[in-house]
């Protein structure tokens, strides 16, 4: 199974906004800065064959990174996350908050 997030911990904001969604009862699309981001769906919608597909091309992406970045430093691969950060917020004006 993919991220399970609890929404009994999340800030309330998150909350709020979900429960303002009411019952999902279709897909739901969330953009940001005009992309696709996430899609909320119905547990009803997929089928057991979907629902095992999209896992395990999830898995096969997570075993390509995990490879990829094989013998890496955790300290290395964060610095790196934090200088792509860096320029995408100096790219596009935003402060750290």
């Amino acid at each position: 199974m993919g991220q399970r997030i609890d929404l009994a911990t999340t800030k309330k904001p998150v909350r709020d906004f979900i429960r303002s969604l009411g019952k999902v009862r279709q897909p739901v699309e969330l953009l940001l800065d005009g992309n696709l981001v996430a899609k909320i769906i119905p547990p009803t919608e997929l089928l057991d064959a979907e629902k095992h597909r999209i896992l395990d091309e999830g898995w096969a992406v997570v075993e390509k990174a995990r490879a990829r970045t094989k013998g890496i430093s955790a300290a290395v691969i964060q610095e790196a996350v934090d200088q792509g950060v860096r320029e995408v917020r100096a790219r596009h004006g935003q402060r750290r908050r």
